[in-house]
């Protein structure tokens, strides 16, 4: 299941769209993605950032034992779906193997198993495998944080990136060309304020006197290079040129 988004869990998306005057209808999961639909403009990652965007604002779909819950909560956001499950060949998922089991036995080809007759048991079961397929993603991010470090490591690289979220002292940009995301300090890491005014409710930061500002899916240069401020600890540290 993949439980809908709360008011809140949006709010940092509906800021967004409104500060560039693009307007998302969030009232259902079928509306939401429409609209997404509709979101385009010149700069040709403008729907694809959007979309990223959006999908910040979403929980993780999991798995779940349907006596758990009752049938409205079985619904899956993302696919605007009041029922969904997932299956392919059982040698890839543990998951998969549950839900051949109990298809086999939902049409008669195979008795059902003991241990899919007790809840708890299927209950513990499910938590066991989003525990796991949390762990996995965690896994996957790490190793290509390190592959990525190891690219670059000898490359200081100029690329373009876009802006993506304006933070209390710089903001977040996405790197097309590498997938790469990461933050851009206008201040020391932790400080707050200095020469520069920053509006994050209209997603905007802009010098005191007015020379240099910056919004919200802005294109901006950025200098990517590897260093270590500490050692055997290196980083990817993004800079504007």
């Amino acid at each position: 299941r993949h439980p809908s988004p709360t008011k809140e869990m949006l709010e940092p998306l509906l800021r967004t769209a409104a500060a560039i005057g693009l307007d998302l209808d969030v009232s259902s999961s079928k509306a939401l993605a429409d609209s997404l639909d509709r979101a385009v403009g010149d700069d040709p990652y403008f729907n694809k950032l959007i979309r990223i965007l959006a999908t910040r604002c979403m929980t993780q779909a999991v798995y779940f034992c349907s006596g758990d819950l009752t049938p409205p909560e079985f619904l899956h956001y993302g696919l605007a779906s009041p029922l969904y499950t997932h299956f392919t060949s059982p040698i890839r998922r543990y998951a998969d193997v549950i839900v051949h089991r109990l298809l086999a036995a939902a049409l008669g080809i195979y008795k059902l198993p003991t241990i899919f007759q007790d809840r708890p048991q299927l209950t513990s079961i499910a938590d066991n495998l989003n525990y796991r397929h949390r762990n996995a993603q965690m896994a996957s991010r790490a190793s290509v944080e390190l592959h990525t470090l190891i690219f670059f490591r000898k490359r200081p690289t100029d690329t373009e990136a876009r802006i993506v979220k304006i933070r209390a002292n710089g903001f977040i940009v996405f790197v097309p060309k590498y997938g790469i995301e990461g933050p851009v300090y206008l201040m020391p890491k932790g400080e707050k304020g200095g020469d520069w005014v920053v509006d994050e409710e209209n997603q905007k930061v802009k010098k005191m006197d007015g020379s240099i500002s910056y919004s919200v899916l802005q294109t901006v240069h950025i200098h990517m290079e590897v260093v270590e401020p500490q050692p055997n600890r290196p980083k990817l540290q993004l800079t504007l040129f």
